[in-house]
C-alpha cells in the first residue's frame, strides 16, 4: 500500500463531450450507417450493454467516430433514478460507434500511468458513484460534468498492479459475457425452430383468450406498509426490462401475505409467461420462482407444458403487431381484451409436442447460464471494493475467480 497515491482524475484525464447528431437522420435499418452510442448503452453497475441501434444516415465529423477499447462515459441519465450516471464503459469493436453529446470520451494525459480498463472498474466503486450523484443536476433529467468527474480523487497503485486488478475482474466479465451469448443463442434457436414449425400454418379460430388462461396484476396499497418487504415476489416492468435474458430469478421490490391478498395479482406458478403490457410492450419474463405482478403486464397460464413453449413464441414472433393493437395517449398500453382476441397459429398436438422437446433444453440452457452469470456478478461486485482499496490482493483474488470459472 506504500506505493498507492491519491491523485484527481483531472490530473489523469479529460472528458471530451460528443457531438449533436441531427434527429431527422436516424434511421431504424440495419446496415444504414453507424451506430449512435446512447445512455441505453450503458449497464447498470457499468459495462457496455447491446440496446436497440439507431444507425446515423447524416454526414458528421470523422473525429467523434469510437475506437474499439475506448474508455466513454455516460454524462446524462434519462431513467430519472440515476441508474447508469457517470459510470463507465469499454468501446466493443462489433461496430462502428459514434460519440453522442450525452457521452464523455475519456482522453489519458500523458503519462497518465492508468490502465483504461483499471479506471472503467474503478468509476463502478460506490465512493466514486457517491461523488458524481452528489453532483447531479436537472430535476427531470439527470447529468453530471466533466469537470465533476475529473474533481474525484482516486486511489491509484502501480500500474502493475492496475492491470492485475482490471485482470481480475475482467475474467469475471468474459465469462459473463460467454454466457449472455451461450443465452442469445439459444432463444435465437429456439425462435428459429418456432418459424420453421409454423412456416406452413394458418390463423385459425384459436385466440391467445382461448387457448390460455389470460390474467393481469396490480399494486397493494403503497401507504400501507404492512402489505411491503415480505416474501412473496413483486415484479414491476423495470424488472423485466433490465433483463438479458427472459427468466427472472428476483424482484427489485416484495409484498407481504397481506399485500397480496389486498392486491389484483394472484401468485402465479413459476415458468408462467409475464409480457410487459404498458409503455414498453413485448418484453418478457419466465419467473423461476412463484411470484405476483403490477398492473403493467399481461399474464399467460398455458393449460400444458407443451403449450408454454408454444404460446411463448407465438407472443415473441408477435410484438409489433401487438404495438400497433396498443393506445393510449399518455403511454401505449395493449389490453387485455385486445390481446386476448388476437387468432393465433396452432401446430397439431404431437407437433407442440414436438416442438416443446426442441427448445425446452435450449431454454433450459439459456437459463442455466443466466443463472451462472447473476452469481459470477454478485463475486464481481464483492471482489471490486476489496481489490480497489488493497483489503485484498491480486494474487488472492486470483484463486477466488478460477474456482468461481
Amino acid at each position: 500500500m506504500a506505493e498507492w497515491r491519491e491523485r484527481k482524475l483531472g490530473e489523469l484525464i479529460k472528458i471530451k463531450h460528443g457531438f449533436a447528431f441531427k434527429g431527422e437522420h436516424f434511421s431504424d435499418r440495419p446496415g444504414s450507417g453507424p451506430v449512435l452510442v446512447t445512455p441505453g448503452n450503458f449497464a447498470v453497475g457499468g459495462g457496455f450493454k447491446k440496446a436497440k441501434p439507431k444507425f446515423y444516415t447524416g454526414e458528421f465529423p470523422q473525429e467523434y467516430v469510437l475506437g474499439e477499447g475506448d474508455l466513454i462515459v455516460t454524462m446524462t441519465d434519462l431513467s430519472k433514478t440515476v441508474d447508469t450516471l457517470g459510470y463507465g464503459a469499454l468501446v466493443p469493436g462489433d461496430a462502428v460507434y459514434l460519440h453522442n453529446q450525452r457521452i464523455g470520451l475519456v482522453q489519458f494525459l500523458e503519462p497518465s500511468g492508468v490502465n483504461k480498463r483499471f479506471l472503467c472498474y474503478a468509476m463502478r466503486t460506490s465512493a466514486y458513484r457517491h461523488h458524481v450523484i452528489a453532483g447531479a443536476t436537472g430535476s427531470t433529467v439527470k447529468h453530471t460534468s466533466p469537470s465533476r468527474i475529473c474533481e474525484y480523487s482516486i486511489t491509484l497503485p502501480p500500474l502493475q498492479e492496475q492491470e492485475g486488478i482490471a485482470g481480475v475482474l475482467g475474467a469475471l466479465d468474459d465469462k459473463i459475457a460467454v454466457n449472455e451469448r451461450i443465452a442469445t443463442l439459444a432463444l435465437e434457436l429456439a425462435d428459429a425452430q418456432y418459424a420453421r414449425a409454423v412456416r406452413e400454418l394458418d390463423f385459425g379460430p384459436e385466440t391467445f383468450g382461448s387457448a390460455a388462461a389470460v390474467v393481469g396484476g396490480g399494486t397493494p396499497s403503497t401507504k400501507k406498509e404492512g402489505y411491503w418487504g415480505g416474501g412473496i415476489a413483486w415484479t414491476t416492468p423495470t424488472d423485466v426490462t433490465a433483463l438479458s435474458a427472459p427468466y427472472l430469478f428476483e424482484t427489485s421490490r416484495t409484498i407481504t401475505d397481506k399485500g397480496l391478498e389486498n392486491c389484483a395479482s394472484q401468485l402465479y406458478p413459476a415458468q408462467s409467461i409475464f409480457m410487459t403490457s404498458r409503455a414498453t410492450i413485448g418484453a418478457f419474463a419466465l419467473p423461476q420462482m412463484p411470484a405476483a405482478v403490477n398492473q403493467g403486464f399481461i399474464v399467460v397460464l398455458p393449460p400444458t407444458e407443451e403449450l408454454r413453449w408454444w404460446l411463448l413464441h407465438e407472443m415473441r414472433s408477435r410484438v409489433d403487431e401487438m404495438i400497433s393493437l396498443a393506445n393510449g395517449s399518455t403511454f401505449l398500453e395493449l389490453s387485455r381484451k385486445n390481446f386476448k382476441g388476437m387468432p393465433i397459429r396452432l401446430a397439431s398436438d404431437q407437433s407442440t409436442a414436438e416442438f416443446a422437446q426442441a427448445v425446452s433444453p435450449l431454454h433450459g440452457k439459456a437459463a442455466q447460464a443466466t443463472a451462472e452469470s447473476r452469481t459470477l456478478v454478485t463475486l464481481r461486485d464483492t471482489l471490486l471494493p476489496q481489490l480497489m482499496s488493497g483489503k485484498l490482493r491480486v494474487r488472492d483474488a486470483e484463486k477466488i475467480v478460477e474456482d468461481a470459472v
